[in-house]
C-alpha cells in the first residue's frame, strides 16, 4: 500500500548529509534535516543598555513598544500569480535528500536551516534596541572681556 492510500500526503524521506558545521544558531533558530510539516519560530527581545543601574532607572516593558504587538505585514504583490491560486504537484522519484557539505557561520534569530520540505513556516523576530545614556550638559558660553 502506498503512502497516499495510507492517508499520508507526503512520503517519509531520508536526509543524507555528508558533513555539517554550524558555528552559531541564535535564539529561536531551527536546524532540521528531513521534512517538516509546520514551524512557528518566534523571538521577542529587549536589548537595553543604560549608564544607571536597572533598579534605579525603572523597568522597561514590551507593551511600551508598538513593534511587539503590530500585526504581521501581508504580502501584496499584484504581479504574483495574477491573483490566482497556485497548485503545485510534485513526484519525487527517490525518497532520499542528498546534501554534500553544509558550513554555516551564523543563523540569526527566528531563522530556519532546512534540508527537506518545509510545508508551512512562520518566523517572527522582533528586537528593540534601547540605549539610555544621559546627554552631556552644554558648557557655558565663553565671555570675552
Amino acid at each position: 500500500m502506498d503512502d497516499a492510500a495510507q492517508g499520508n500526503l507526503y512520503p517519509i524521506r531520508t536526509a543524507n548529509i555528508g558533513s555539517v558545521c554550524i558555528i552559531s544558531a541564535a535564539s529561536s533558530a531551527v536546524v532540521q534535516f528531513g521534512d517538516r510539516g509546520e514551524t512557528n519560530a518566534r523571538l521577542r527581545a529587549l536589548a537595553l543598555q543604560r549608564k544607571e543601574d536597572h533598579t534605579t532607572a525603572g523597568d522597561v516593558f514590551f507593551e511600551s513598544y508598538t513593534v511587539f504587538y503590530r500585526d504581521m505585514p501581508k504580502l501584496i504583490d499584484p504581479d504574483y500569480d495574477s491573483g490566482q491560486v497556485l497548485a503545485l504537484e510534485r513526484s519525487n522519484r527517490s525518497p532520499h535528500i542528498n546534501v554534500g557539505c553544509i558550513h554555516i557561520i551564523a543563523a540569526g534569530s527566528s531563522s530556519s536551516i532546512l534540508a527537506g520540505n518545509g510545508m508551512n513556516l512562520t518566523a517572527d523576530s522582533r528586537i528593540k534596541h534601547i540605549r539610555q545614556y544621559p546627554r552631556p550638559r552644554p558648557l557655558p558660553p565663553i565671555v570675552s572681556c
